[in-house]
């Protein structure tokens, strides 16, 4: 078998219906992803709307690698790499907030928020021929944004953010269109949890409809009692409810044929359903009120349209991952409505919550069963002999079905064996 640099045999380890265990427990095998996965590819930084004001910034990874998020005084959104061209320390270490000036702790070189150098302690130390400009802090080299979310990607080349996003686009409006005035504010705050098992667990994990109806059953009974509904019917084989991919890794859970817009449970102000109307035209008001989708934009970003947030996948090690999940807000929805959808994601995503914690425990069971040496491949074959491909080439299949699985890890093979997008 022929090996990639760094001596991994990406063919031996990922066929089209089962990955190899050690994918998830070799920390050679995660670092390297991190260099051709995470650190090569578009991944999603953050969102326009947490920068609203010149000034504001927000701290974050790329894979491995520190960056920061900030608004400049020209307007525009910058992705800087956040360390110091001295002595290569952190230049901002809060997780947000409002500055005009990035200063090391260390050595008190500054930075403005568009990453110029702008001053220096004692420069006459540096001789006549030392260039502020010349030590700015490096941006990340690609940026795009699609209807304000950031992406960024740290190699120089490869294809444009939209070839990446492909059909996610489409999913992205039909989330983003639930909005009357077209646009979503990140202003709830944000959930947070981490557990000790590998990233691709919890993106496997994001677009299994096979699972909910064990790993959550609990949860369902709960919510069955109080509100008369859970989702159980719409995770059972046959429902109608369907599991897609549609390349680049993404995928998503449809489930509009069966729950008819789980979103308007408990009815929708009337105020609202007119203003999409007017907006979107009573064809696509419908097709956005009755959408039900869960969407993963690969490698990093998660949508669940129910409960109306996103989260953000940061792989810390091969068995430490950290998740953060927020919630967002409709522009120009009722404010009673924007609230309740943001209560919906504490009812299920936070650290004492009723579903995300049964994942968790999941997560760290695989971890702890991949150990074993006697069996080496984790499979993926659940739907192959009946999954389809529609009108638009999305592959398709029953909402237990690992379409979406077989779909991320050929992404990840292309990509580690390419080095790049």
């Amino acid at each position: 078998m022929s090996r990639e640099p760094g001596g991994i045999d990406v063919d031996g380890l990922v066929r089209e219906d089962r990955v190899h265990r050690t994918l998830y427990t070799e920390p050679g095998i995660f670092r390297e992803e991190m260099a051709r996965v995470l650190e090569r590819t578009w991944v999603f930084v953050g969102h326009e709307s947490e920068v609203p004001q010149a000034g504001d910034y927000r701290t974050t990874t790329i894979g491995r690698q520190p960056v920061i998020l900030s608004r400049h005084t020209d307007g525009q959104v910058y992705v800087l790499l956040n360390r110091c061209m001295h002595r290569g320390a952190l230049v901002c270490r809060g997780e947000r907030g409002n500055s005009s000036i990035f200063r090391c702790i260390y050595h008190g070189w500054m930075y403005n928020t568009r990453g110029d150098l702008v001053g220096v302690p004692f420069p006459g130390g540096y001789g006549e021929d030392f260039e502020l400009a010349e030590w700015a802090l490096r941006r990340a080299p690609r940026v795009g944004s699609y209807r304000g979310f950031v992406f960024a990607s740290l190699a120089p080349e490869g294809e444009g953010l939209e070839e990446h996003l492909g059909r996610a686009r489409a999913y992205m409006d039909l989330l983003l269109d639930a909005a009357p005035e077209g646009t979503i504010t990140v202003r709830s705050g944000v959930e947070r949890y981490a557990y000790p098992a590998n990233w691709k667990l919890q993106i496997e994990n994001l677009l299994d409809g096979y699972h909910p109806n064990f790993t959550h059953q609990i949860a369902f009974e709960i919510s069955e009692r109080r509100r008369g509904t859970s989702g159980r019917r719409a995770n059972s084989e046959g429902s109608g409810a369907t599991a897609r991919t549609f390349g680049r890794g993404h995928g998503v859970l449809h489930y509009g044929a069966v729950n008819r817009g789980y979103a308007m449970e408990g009815g929708l102000p009337a105020e609202y359903v007119t203003s999409l109307r007017q907006r979107l035209g009573a064809e696509r008001a419908g097709e956005v009120l009755a959408a039900d989708i869960q969407l993963f934009v690969f490698p990093n970003l998660f949508f669940q349209g129910a409960r109306q947030h996103y989260r953000v996948v940061r792989p810390v090690a091969c068995d430490r991952t950290e998740v953060e999940a927020y919630p967002y807000t409709l522009d120009g929805a009722p404010e009673a409505l924007n609230r309740r959808r943001v209560r919906g994601l504490s009812w299920w995503a936070s650290p004492a919550a009723f579903g995300q914690p049964d994942d968790l425990e999941a997560f760290v069971r695989c971890q702890e069963g991949l150990r074993v040496e006697a069996a080496d491949w984790v499979l993926f074959s659940r739907g192959m002999h009946r999954e389809r491909i529609d009108a638009d080439g999305e592959v398709v299949g029953d909402i237990t079905d690992e379409v979406p699985q077989r779909g991320i890890y050929r992404e990840w093979k292309r990509l580690m064996r390419r080095g790049g997008s």
